[in-house]
């Protein structure tokens, strides 16, 4: 690694000229980026160009156009890690603001502004400046910087603000897949490489050993969570708990209010918050308080990333699905696209908002680090998102880094076009499902020589025999491959599409073009092959065994819910389909209490719950001879006159949970499903979910 050191200016011009690689960049534009003059900018290129030469990159200059650095990526990558990991002469303004927070955050005590002052080697007028720019930053945190003349400066707020800033601080510093590596190398100084004092400030935060210890801990029991973690909330829970463990030794506990502690108790993810606690009480002989516990399982909540037609019935998914319909519903009408028959789509916004909108109801902050790009490259349909989600959502405030990511979401379903191909690419991501999924449905647009399309995250390499694949793209750089690959952005540019067909080129592969005739095409879609028609069987017994099942209750009587449900249970337990019928009242009572059931804009509640006292899953309809008014998912009073059951035992096999998942799915899909579920007979509805099965099926296999 060859070592530098550039001035906090020269720095600057390195990395915006990095980040613009693909094209010129004006003198002009470069003076007012900095903020300095273009004659200050033609000094620094003077001393940057020697700079460029030991990197074996150089700077092309052209009359009128602008200036770019040109060279391999294998030299601007070792261009990049150099410029993170130089020493530093000065720091720049956002720099000084970063140090002054770490220190802030650090401290109990104010802190007096010249010992600031010349910790970083300023002045106090420079400090006070760079404080008055900070100032709207923590407020987002929900932080206050007090400032007085002979008391100091110190950042006030609840603890869990505290780490919430620390946390994104650290995950919008380190790129998610070198942070942990970063931290070995700080630790054992095996690597010549030198780590910024930025960075080493910001690791300061915690105890670096201790996260290595957690991060091993985690690894054990993260193959056991009913759900992977993603890279970032695998980095995020480690940088969670590290900083859990030194503050609760320093006597800083957060707090919950006690009513949603118990909710949280009752959820799975407790119990894997328990284990944790466990292990970390074990380690690290300390006493973890049951809040802590609360917040860990928040963390897990918040963090789960669900598997695409997979989705557990025992969470508010129904309420999900409705606001994922009302959401598409408002883009295409303000787009004018075709969304509503778009399965990938509603899957991928389901899996997505689960967890973003617990984040959401508890205040959670995420970070998204493609906000400018996508803000930039897409800002109309970003717009359009953002209106969508104000209509659609009952919150009065959503984070433009939530709209960030269902922007992706709903840029990769409009720039979806089928095509028919034969290599196999392998794409690696460190972001969440909407970017890799974008980033694949850009691939397969622009390449239908494609034919099967892999998204991994980094630390899932392990597990892959890359060797199998064709074409390896990332959006991250990686050492530890072992073969050839392709770094891209998450959003391609015209200048890396050509990147990508020269990389194909140079592999010794083919692109290709396929026009495939419409009619031809709509009936080889309704054709299945032997393996598919065996999977298809399977499954459908399943559904034929749920549908033979199902009860249709009348209830004429003014009845209670409570009552209501006593009755059903009573057959049910009669049927064998479940063991206890006053466990089962009770849970579905617990599940009615956490939030409402009727489903907003229709006559219809659909009850729902997973529990051990389930001995098959089974589906059922009520049907009210008055009209009940129950609380609905938005919150608000409906008018009920049908009650949709459907229960799942606790331990239910994933195929058992699909079958749920599309029965909860399809009631809401359109207003002529709405009408079914609402008024349909017993073997009307019955007819009508067998045959729309089937077409799902079959529509789902020709769109994978």
């Amino acid at each position: 690694m060859i070592d530098m050191i550039v001035s906090a200016r020269e720095r600057l011009i390195l990395h915006y000229l990095v980040d613009e690689a693909n094209q010129e960049v004006t003198i002009k534009e470069l003076a007012e980026q900095i903020d300095v003059s273009e004659r200050t900018i033609h000094r620094d290129l003077k001393n940057i160009e020697p700079l460029l030469a030991t990197f074996q990159l150089h700077l092309v200059k052209r009359a009128g156009i602008g200036i770019k650095i040109v060279g391999n990526e294998e030299n601007f990558q070792q261009l990049r890690i150099a410029i993170q990991k130089q020493d530093y002469k000065e720091y720049t303004p956002d720099e000084r603001m970063m140090v002054a927070l770490c220190t802030l955050l650090d401290h109990h005590e104010p802190i007096k502004l010249l010992a600031l002052a010349n910790d970083l080697g300023v002045t106090t007028a420079t400090i006070s400046h760079d404080l008055d720019k900070l100032e709207p930053f923590v407020k987002e945190y929900g932080l206050t910087l007090i400032r007085k003349r002979g008391y100091g400066i110190e950042l006030i707020g609840k603890e869990e603000a505290k780490r919430s800033a620390i946390s994104s601080l650290i995950t919008d510093q380190f790129d998610v897949p070198d942070f942990l590596k970063m931290v070995r190398e700080s630790i054992e100084r095996k690597s010549t490489n030198k780590i910024d004092s930025i960075s080493e400030r910001l690791l300061g935060l915690v105890q670096k050993e201790k996260l290595i210890i957690i991060e091993n801990l985690i690894n054990q029991i993260n193959s056991r969570l009913p759900y992977p973690l993603a890279d970032s909330s695998y980095v995020g829970l480690v940088v969670h708990l590290a900083l859990a463990i030194e503050r609760i030794g320093r006597g800083e506990n957060i707090t919950i209010k006690n009513e949603y502690l118990v909710q949280l108790k009752d959820s799975r993810e407790f119990h894997f918050a328990q284990e944790i606690a466990q292990m970390l009480e074990n380690t690290f002989q300390i006493d973890i308080p049951e809040e802590e516990i609360g917040y860990i399982t928040m963390h897990l909540r918040g963090a789960k990333h669900r598997f695409e037609g997979k989705v557990d019935i025992q969470d508010e998914n129904v309420e999900i699905a409705y606001l994922v319909q009302r959401l598409i519903e408002q883009v295409e009408e303000m787009t004018g696209d075709r969304l509503k028959d778009d399965a990938s789509l509603s899957q991928g916004l389901l899996a997505h908002l689960q967890p973003a909108i617990f984040r959401i109801k508890q205040g959670m902050k995420i970070t998204n680090p493609l906000l400018a790009e996508i803000k930039r490259d897409y800002q109309e349909l970003f717009d359009v998102v953002a209106k969508a989600v104000e209509v659609t959502f009952p919150f009065d405030h959503v984070p433009n880094e939530e709209i960030g990511y269902l922007v992706l979401h709903f840029g990769a379903a409009l720039h979806k076009r089928k095509g028919r191909t034969n290599l196999k690419a392998l794409i690696i991501c460190s972001s969440g499902i909407g970017t890799s999924k974008m980033l694949a449905t850009q691939i397969k647009n622009q390449f239908p020589d494609i034919a099967e399309l892999r998204n991994i995250s980094a630390f899932e390499l392990k597990d892959i025999d890359i060797e199998t694949y064709d074409i390896i793209l990332s959006t991250i750089p990686i050492e530890e491959l072992s073969t050839d690959y392709l770094l891209v952005s998450p959003i391609l540019t015209a200048h890396e599409l050509e990147k990508i067909k020269d990389y194909i080129h140079k592999k010794g592969l083919t692109i290709a073009n396929y026009s495939v005739n419409n009619d031809h095409q709509e009936k080889a879609d309704m054709t299945l092959t032997y393996e598919e028609y065996k999977t298809f069987t399977r499954q459908s017994n399943r559904l034929i065994e749920l549908l033979d099942t199902m009860e249709a209750f009348g209830i004429d009587q003014s009845f209670t819910i409570e009552k209501i449900l006593k009755h059903v249970s009573k057959k049910l337990v009669a049927n064998r389909l479940i063991d206890d019928g006053k466990k089962l009242v009770n849970a579905l009572l617990k599940r009615e209490h956490i939030g409402g059931l009727a489903i907003p804009q229709t006559k219809l509640a659909l009850f729902h719950t997973r529990s051990d006292t389930v001995i098959r899953p089974s589906f059922h309809i009520i049907d009210l001879e008055k009209p009940m008014m129950l609380k609905a998912m938005d919150n608000e009073q409906s008018s009920v006159t049908r009650i949709l059951v459907l229960l799942a035992p606790e331990q239910a096999d994933s195929s058992q949970l699909e079958l749920m998942s599309f029965i909860s799915a399809s009631i809401i899909e359109s207003q002529a499903s709405i009408n079914i579920f609402e008024s349909a007979a017993k073997n009307s509805l019955i007819q009508y979910i067998s045959q729309k099965y089937f077409t799902n099926f079959v529509k789902n296999l020709r769109s994978e």
